[in-house]
């Protein structure tokens, strides 16, 4: 079970960090890789969790952050924060020099460049940790696979004086972690937060709601306008309902307690409808939910709901009913479907069948 502690906001997942970091210190591998969708909380792990377990262990930790850079500098950057890494180790100035670029390159690959810098790491320093955080947008990046490449087998080539762990964010389409990763590296998928997470978030609601707001720090500027409101009552059962609602994503869970503590006189309902459609709107990456006419979102819910013929003359007659329309052709639902598939809304399974694409998303609108 997660450990049910965290500062504010924040829920602390220390029995994940700790399993991570014996992993890499036992030597059964020289790097993780951390695959989770979006929005699931990858990213506050590794920067909250993971390196405060790596440092409370005595490692020596750096993170960087592939979707903190523009993609035209990002392999630039990430050479360069390298190099702060290689001149943090106190690493001959030659090399950094080398790898920064400010001096002729040699014909040196990187990975036989950072394997000379890397041997220069003296045998009494402490381990270190670097954190790739979305290494799958360095993947993507024109001569990205073979930088990866050749980065894990510099470090592969240490004898565990660095290791590695690499986030992942699988995206929207149906790819799997970049193969280059998969082979060499330990894959672990992101565990589900849990329902400690629930927990945390309701004895944080209730703390910033229960009581009395007289001279309250918390509430300090806000006490005026919320003078005589009281908060409505969130209790455990209704937030894990919201929870499993909202597809047991954290981000949207977190955002909908903030709203009913910044809004009092809304209803879970309510909020909860409005974290709803935000999840609708942000599933969809090519084409958004209000870009979609009505057609497009019937056929979505109805296939989500396992639809299975999609051309019928009954089906069609229901979808005409539903757009308020004297009828709908099967051209029309054609159109319709190709362009779901064009935009990477659905997948075509052959046959007739169809499959949303996101996860997230096809659950939602099967309930």
């Amino acid at each position: 079970m997660p450990t049910e502690s965290g500062t504010g906001w924040h829920f602390a997942r220390a029995e994940l960090a700790q399993a991570m970091m014996a992993t890499l210190q036992s030597g059964l591998a020289q790097s993780v890789t951390l695959a989770s969708p979006a929005q699931m909380g990858k990213s506050e792990f590794l920067q909250r969790d993971l390196i405060a377990e790596a440092e409370r262990s005595g490692w020596r930790v750096r993170y960087f952050a592939c979707d903190a850079v523009s993609p035209r500098a990002l392999q630039r950057q990430f050479v360069e924060w390298l190099a702060d890494f290689a001149a943090g180790e106190k690493w001959l100035s030659r090399q950094l020099a080398s790898l920064t670029g400010r001096q002729a390159p040699t014909r040196l690959t990187l990975a036989e460049r950072l394997t000379r810098e890397l041997a220069q790491l003296r045998d009494d320093k402490r381990k270190s940790l670097l954190l790739i955080d979305d290494a799958d947008l360095i993947a993507m990046q024109p001569g990205g696979d073979a930088m990866l490449r050749d980065v894990m087998h510099a470090f592969g080539a240490l004898g565990g004086r660095a290791k590695l762990v690499m986030g992942v964010t699988l995206g929207n389409e149906t790819q799997a972690i970049p193969l280059r990763l998969q082979q060499q590296s330990a894959v672990l998928n992101l565990p589900d937060i849990g329902d400690g997470f629930v927990r945390h978030l309701v004895s944080q609601y209730q703390l910033r709601t229960q009581g009395n707001r007289d001279g309250e720090r918390t509430f300090g500027q806000l006490s005026s306008p919320y003078e005589g409101i009281t908060w409505g009552q969130v209790d455990e059962a209704g937030m894990l309902d919201a929870f499993n609602r909202l597809q047991r994503i954290p981000y949207y869970l977190r955002a909908l307690i903030e709203d009913l503590v910044l809004n009092p006189q809304r209803t879970l309902a309510e909020g909860l409808q409005l974290q709803q459609a935000r999840l609708q709107r942000h599933a969809v990456s090519a084409l958004s939910w209000e870009d979609m006419s009505r057609l497009d979102r019937l056929l979505l819910v109805e296939i989500a709901k396992g639809a299975p013929r999609l051309y019928g003359n009954a089906f069609r007659a229901h979808l005409a009913e539903q757009t308020g329309v004297a009828s709908v052709s099967s051209s029309q639902v054609q159109s319709s479907l190709k362009k779901l598939v064009r935009n990477r809304v659905l997948g075509s399974g052959g046959e007739g069948r169809f499959t949303i694409i996101d996860p997230h998303l096809a659950v939602a609108l099967s309930v």
